[in-house]
């Protein structure tokens, strides 16, 4: 698996897909945080 990993690394094209591919799921993770967040703090009992 990391032979693989390192190899799609080598290439810029799918380096490029995969730092995009964690930055989405990075960035739906944070957008999720704060909806959480905020429905928490609006939404408070």
């Amino acid at each position: 698996m990391i032979d693989r990993f390192a190899a799609a690394w080598d290439d810029p094209i799918r380096r490029a897909k995969i730092l995009r591919s964690l930055w989405w799921i990075s960035t739906g993770f944070t957008l999720f945080g704060f909806a959480v967040i905020f429905y928490r703090v609006l939404f408070a009992r």
